[in-house]
């Protein structure tokens, strides 16, 4: 993207994330600018029938129906939410799923919310792992089963690990990992994705 580009949008160099300078839809993002990890998330409202989206308080229609408009702060929602006019984060909660696709997307930092969503949702993110040997070996089976590294299992199952049913049936480390699992789980995740992903 040549500086003349830049110039003539509304989105800058200095007032959006790095990661943003290369996309295609620089110019005319609305969420670049609400993408930075010093962006606080404002009360939101959905509205479920006329326009069928999301909207900060400055953004909202005045012909939205009172009837079909809902405050966001007491919603759940499977994904972060966002006003659909100017792109700013909305605050309001999010369901099992929700916490999930956070922490993985957090843990692959990928993705226009990479800077943003780790100073949005901390509240959600697991902290900081301990030694345990047990969450250790469950966290990475789950994580050499997800990604089809069987070498890992392997020698798993030569260490005389044997995994609990949760741990064999579900993907979903929520359910199958302890919090401190779940926060080695993530960091094989971001390795993995530190490796792959070009510099």
């Amino acid at each position: 993207m040549n500086s003349d580009t830049l110039t003539q949008s509304t989105n800058t160099v200095e007032t959006t994330p790095a990661h943003c300078h290369k996309c295609c839809k620089f110019t005319d993002c609305t969420q670049a600018q609400n993408m930075t990890s010093d962006t606080e998330p404002v009360p939101g409202f959905v509205e479920t029938e006329k326009y069928v989206d999301y909207f900060c308080a400055d953004c909202l229609p005045d012909d939205c129906p009172d009837e079909t408009t809902f405050p966001l702060d007491s919603e759940e929602s499977d994904s972060p939410c966002y006003c659909s006019v100017c792109g700013i984060p909305l605050a309001h909660s999010l369901t099992s799923d929700g916490v999930r696709y956070v922490r993985e997307a957090i843990a692959e930092s990928a993705g226009c919310c990479r800077e943003l969503w780790p100073a949005v949702w901390a509240d959600v993110l697991p902290g900081e792992p301990y030694f345990d040997r047990f969450d250790i070996c469950e966290a990475h089976y789950l994580y050499a089963r997800v990604y089809g590294e069987y070498a890992t299992i392997t020698r798993l199952h030569n260490m005389d690990f044997s995994p609990g049913l949760s741990l064999r049936e579900s993907d979903r480390p929520e359910w199958a990992l302890t919090e401190n699992g779940q926060a080695i789980y993530y960091q094989l995740v971001a390795r993995r994705t530190n490796r792959t992903v070009p510099v």
